[in-house]
């Protein structure tokens, strides 16, 4: 599986957990967390790659609305660039497509 494939693949399974339930809070939030630990691993297998790294972080921001989200998203992009892997204008990118630009 390439990667684009396997962020098709985590974009279907955060899909997916929208129309989940979870037996508590704790069980939910460390699904929806693993499944952003996934685009964060393709991005950091692929930080030579502007065009996976874009597509991740695309993805990542598009799924990230409520508090929890935001949590897990910004524990996620400060690690990728406080690690070097991606650079302002991908933070940027992120930042600018936001779910949550939506109610803005």
């Amino acid at each position: 599986m390439d990667d684009f494939q396997k962020i098709e693949n985590i974009e279907n399974l955060i899909s997916q957990y929208y129309k989940m339930s979870f037996d508590g809070d704790i069980d939910d939030y460390n699904y929806n967390k693993m499944l952003k630990n996934q685009l964060k691993e393709v991005i950091m297998n692929s930080k030579n790659n502007s065009i996976i790294v874009e597509k991740a972080l695309l993805v990542l921001a598009k799924a990230t609305g409520c508090a929890e989200d935001q949590e897990i998203a910004k524990e996620i992009i400060d690690y990728l660039f406080e690690n070097k892997i991606i650079s302002n204008k991908e933070l940027n990118l992120f930042y600018d497509n936001l779910g949550t630009n939506r109610w803005l």
